[in-house]
């Protein structure tokens, strides 16, 4: 499988790591859920109009560009 998202991720405000994983929101394709598997994405549910962060850090912090 090729990376679904190519997008390079900010440094991480808390750990400075250049490693976090693009957020999707809503419910996932065969493909979303696979790629969330595999470490490429990470799935943000069905949003619900409240805070949503477009990136999650392997030091568990989410955080918008």
């Amino acid at each position: 499988m090729t990376r679904l998202f190519e997008d390079a991720p900010p440094p991480c405000p808390s750990c400075t790591q250049t490693t976090a994983r693009l957020i999707i929101y809503g419910d996932p394709s065969e493909e979303m859920a696979l790629a969330s598997q595999l470490g490429q994405i990470a799935l943000g549910g069905v949003p619900t109009g409240g805070d949503m962060p477009q990136w999650l850090c392997p030091c568990g912090m989410r955080y918008e560009d």
